[in-house]
C-alpha cells in the first residue's frame, strides 16, 4: 500500500510539473483614477509582424474579455489590410483616428514583445512507466481481486538530462482610454514573461486569461 500510495504521488507530482504555465504575469501598474471601461467599446491590437500569431492572440484575448462582459474587437477586422507595426505619418494617423472614432471604439489594449532572450535550460527526463500489474507467484497472487489489481509493478530507464536552448519573452500589455485628454489616456501596464513557448495556442490562451483576470482586479 506504502509503494502505491507512493508512485501515485510521484505521479500527480509529475502531471502538476508537465501542466505548469510558461506565462506569468510580472509587473501591472494602473492608474487610480481608471474609469469604468466595461460599457466602452474596445478594440485589442497585437504589434507583431507575424499576422498568425497576430490573429490567435487578438482572438483568444477577445473572446476572453468578452466572456467578462467587455465589448471587443480584434483590430485586424478593424483594420485588415494595415500593419500594427508600420511607422505611420501624420496622415495615417488622422485616418486611423477617424476610422476608431466611426467605429465607436474607445478603450484600445496593445500588446508588444518589448524583449527577448535565449539562455540554456537543463533538465532530466526519466522513462519510467508504470503500469498495474499482480506480483508474479507467491501468495498474494490471487488473494482477493483489489489485491490482484492494486499490485504495482514498476519498470524504469535510466535518468537522462537534456539540454537545449530555450527563449523567454517578455511582453508589454497597455490600456488606453481614448475619450480621455492626452496625458490621461494610460489606463494600465501589464508586464508578462512567457518562457520556452511550446505550442502557439496554449501560451495565447494562457495569456490572454492571464491578463484579462489582472485586469478585473
Amino acid at each position: 500500500m506504502k509503494t502505491i500510495n507512493k508512485i501515485t504521488g510521484t505521479l500527480i507530482v509529475l502531471i502538476l510539473l508537465s501542466s505548469c504555465s510558461s506565462v506569468r504575469i510580472t509587473d501591472s501598474w494602473r492608474n487610480l483614477e481608471v474609469p469604468e471601461i466595461k460599457g466602452k467599446k474596445v478594440m485589442v491590437v497585437s504589434k507583431t509582424d507575424d499576422q498568425t500569431a497576430r490573429v490567435r492572440f487578438e482572438k483568444d484575448l477577445v473572446e476572453n474579455l468578452n466572456k467578462k462582459g467587455y465589448q471587443s474587437i480584434e483590430s485586424y477586422i478593424v483594420f485588415p489590410n494595415s500593419s500594427p507595426t508600420k511607422e505611420l505619418s501624420k496622415s495615417e494617423t488622422m485616418e486611423i483616428k477617424d476610422k476608431l472614432k466611426k467605429n465607436g471604439i474607445d478603450i484600445v489594449i496593445v500588446t508588444i514583445l518589448k524583449h527577448s532572450e535565449e539562455y540554456t535550460k537543463t533538465t532530466s527526463k526519466n522513462n519510467s512507466f508504470y503500469t498495474v500489474y499482480p506480483s508474479y507467484y507467491g501468495l498474494g497472487y490471487y488473494r482477493g481481486f483489489y489485491r490482484y489489481y492494486g499490485t504495482i509493478y514498476v519498470d524504469s530507464d535510466p535518468v537522462t538530462v537534456l539540454t537545449e536552448n530555450v527563449k523567454k519573452y517578455t511582453l508589454e500589455t497597455v490600456v488606453y482610454d481614448l475619450t480621455q485628454p492626452k496625458e490621461k489616456q494610460l489606463l494600465s501596464v501589464i508586464t508578462t514573461e512567457i518562457d520556452d513557448p511550446q505550442t502557439l495556442g496554449m501560451v495565447s490562451l494562457d495569456f490572454s486569461k492571464k491578463v484579462v483576470k489582472e485586469l478585473n482586479k
